[in-house]
């Protein structure tokens, strides 16, 4: 286990009507300090962005190495939704400084919607203004279960079974 692993913190921000796919659980365990924010079904969308860019500021802020950043997307977002969720991409995306990942992710949803963030993930990787990171689309279905998650899992705890991974890109900047 790596020395600075207390260290590493995450942030997944959940838009309304989003799932929470089982695979999240990988991801904190990488980066165990999990931050979440998630729109409540009557948030307005520029509300809901702004608490998560606040969020994001403050792990910025903090001790910890952020490494991690997950935004659990809807099928049927309005288009401020849309400009919201591209918002707060590019802002984790930015706040990565070059090392890390950022999962745009949805438990179901169209063709329409998967090829939607395949295109935010291709803008993401292409924008030169933001250093090196990783930009995964995973598409799966959640855990069917409802409650809180766990931060850590104790070691030697079985992974969940993996989620189909779509597509995973590298951008340079």
């Amino acid at each position: 286990m790596d020395k600075d692993q207390d260290t590493r913190t995450s942030i997944v921000v959940i838009e309304a009507g989003a799932g929470w796919p089982s695979w999240i659980t990988d991801y904190q365990r990488r980066a165990p300090n999990a931050s979440v924010v998630a729109q409540t079904a009557s948030e307005p969308s520029a509300e809901f962005g702004a608490r998560a860019l606040h969020r994001l500021e403050e792990i910025q802020r903090g001790p910890g190495r952020f490494g991690v950043g997950i935004l659990l997307c809807a099928d049927g977002a309005s288009e401020e939704l849309r400009a919201t969720r591209r918002g707060v991409a590019h802002a984790i995306v930015a706040a990565l400084h070059g090392s890390g990942d950022l999962v745009l992710a949805a438990v179901e949803g169209t063709d329409a919607f998967q090829q939607e963030l395949f295109v935010l993930a291709g803008e993401l990787c292409e924008d030169e203004s933001v250093p090196r990171v990783n930009v995964r689309v995973r598409f799966g279905t959640s855990t069917g279960q409802s409650g809180t998650m766990p931060s850590v899992l104790p070691p030697g705890a079985d992974a969940p079974d993996a989620e189909e991974e779509r597509v995973s890109w590298t951008g340079s900047g």
